[in-house]
């Protein structure tokens, strides 16, 4: 009898590998879809029919109503609304994570062209890719001015001695009030400002694919067009496409379905949580202060914020509400609809023929290593904040004792950082309200100091050495209202302070 030949560690023949469990690599990388999920739904190009890893990531039975914000202290300087976290929009401006502990930083955050565009017409989504929805005249304004316009005269109408047929005004600028830092256009410093340039074909199709859904008086923060997650949508539909031809070469009609099916579920379950998130605005436009905010971390970082209300309301104080196109009902049915396709799909993709599994298994393996190298992209990436420019104004000497405390040159101390915010803020309501420090007379001593010396500009004040001295006079009356020897050699009985009574022992008090 013949030796048999002894088998091989590894399959030889290529119909000796199986792919049983290339279902199994549809549905991992779930932590890395959840990740980027409301980015994902945001962007109209997650309607595209396409594949994505671990579409069952996607099947939520509720949906938030906001976007994750990061935990710190936000205090109005002149206003005292005190907030308990950052929006998800203003960490990405100013990373709080990014921030060292005990470190100050001086942001400057405005309207880009400090104007808004007046909605179009509402009117079908691919009117506004051609450009056909606009209005009789597209009027700009400023945020919170008055309503008091002066039209701009046409370049055919200008200097014209007939009276022959004129063009009617397109443009108009309110020109009264510059709310942005309280200016006025009456005053001759303030610069004149030039009218902005009609919005290119390229404009008008980054804006109709990010903003598909609505049109609202809300302003509402697109996706970035060239997004991560766009980029790895189109991918996704040319794997997609791709695995289809294939399929259709090899006659393999069972991937053709299974492809197909699995494509239009992603595209249902996503419409089914489609949104857009829209911030907070002014409704009223009366002049009000500014709306500087000031930021107190964990670590005892401060950041403060110069800004408008209009800024601050956006930002800061006001929440973002996700506006999703579908309601409660609605986005159940096409979840439902969305999960018995996804589960006929994994049905399917097992009985692939070998060819389209192997080009299957390839294609889940990418999709998984890009969406979870997608995780490390900073959030900047991700949206459209152009409506928004921030500039560092921090003061040098903050910026130099930064840079010698990351050095280790000098030893970071909580009380200069408080004092540095209290210098730029000349204000000190905040401080209390926030919880900045503790509420005893001695720091309330060192605050009002602190707050004299910030009006008068003195910036060599030694705050550490000040907080030094009070604190070191020693106390006479503690909170519990029993007053206690200077000298503790001294063996004066504890005598109650007036006012107070002292509590008698169980049983005494009828004797």
């Amino acid at each position: 009898m013949a030796d048999e030949e002894p088998a091989g560690w590894f399959p030889e023949e290529r119909h000796q590998w199986r792919f049983d469990v290339i279902t199994l690599l549809a549905i991992v990388g779930e932590n890395s879809i959840a990740e980027h999920l409301q980015t994902i739904t945001a962007s109209t190009f997650c309607l595209l029919p396409r594949i994505i890893p671990a579409p069952q990531a996607l099947l939520k039975p509720t949906r938030p109503q906001r976007l994750p914000p990061v935990n710190a202290a936000v205090i109005g300087v002149y206003g005292g609304t005190l907030v308990e976290s950052v929006s998800y929009f203003a960490n990405i401006i100013h990373p709080l994570d990014e921030l060292k502990p005990l470190t100050f930083k001086v942001l400057e955050i405005k309207h880009k062209d400090m104007l808004k565009r007046i909605p179009r017409k509402k009117g079908p989504w691919w009117k506004n890719l051609l450009g056909g929805n606009k209005g009789q005249h597209i009027e700009l304004e400023r945020p919170g001015t008055s309503t008091n316009v002066h039209q701009v005269p046409s370049a055919n109408t200008a200097g014209s001695p007939t009276g022959g047929p004129k063009r009617k005004d397109t443009v108009q600028f309110a020109v009264e009030t510059d709310l942005e830092r309280g200016s006025s256009a009456a005053n001759p410093s303030t610069p004149a400002f030039a009218p902005p340039k009609r919005t290119g074909t390229m404009g008008r199709i980054g804006d109709s694919l990010t903003t598909l859904m609505h049109n609202d008086e809300r302003y509402a923060v697109p996706p970035a067009l060239w997004s991560p997650v766009n980029i790895l949508s189109v991918l996704s539909v040319i794997l997609s496409t791709g695995i289809i031809i294939a399929a259709a070469f090899w006659k393999d009609g069972t991937a053709i379905v299974a492809i197909g099916v699995i494509s239009v579920s992603s595209s249902v379950v996503c419409y089914a949580s489609w949104w857009k998130p829209l911030l907070m605005s002014r409704v009223s436009k009366n002049k009000v202060p500014e709306g500087d905010m000031v930021i107190r971390t964990r670590e005892g970082a401060f950041i403060l914020v110069k800004c408008t209300e209009d800024v601050a309301r956006e930002l800061y104080t006001g929440t973002e509400e996700c506006q999703y196109v579908c309601n409660d009902i609605y986005h159940r049915a096409f979840m439902g609809l969305g999960m018995v396709m996804l589960m006929f799909a994994i049905v399917l993709l097992g009985n692939c023929k070998w060819n389209s599994q192997v080009f299957i298994g390839a294609s889940y393996v990418l999709l998984n290593g890009l969406y979870w190298g997608m995780g490390m992209l900073p959030a900047h990436y991700f949206w459209d904040l152009s409506r928004y420019e921030w500039t560092d104004v921090t003061p040098e000497d903050v910026r130099e004792f930064t840079k010698k405390m990351a050095h280790k040159e000098v030893s970071p101390s909580f009380t200069l950082t408080l004092w540095h915010a209290i210098r730029e803020t000349k204000h000190s309501a905040w401080v209390e309200r926030s919880g900045a420090m503790p509420l005893t007379d001695k720091w309330k001593e060192w605050l009002k100091e602190a707050t004299e010396q910030a009006w008068k500009g003195n910036k060599d004040w030694d705050a550490v050495k000040r907080k030094d001295e009070i604190m070191a006079r020693k106390e006479e009356v503690q909170s519990t209202g029993f007053k206690i020897p200077v000298d503790p050699s001294e063996k004066e009985p504890l005598v109650p302070v007036e006012g107070l009574r002292r509590r008698e022992p169980a049983g005494q008090e009828d004797a």
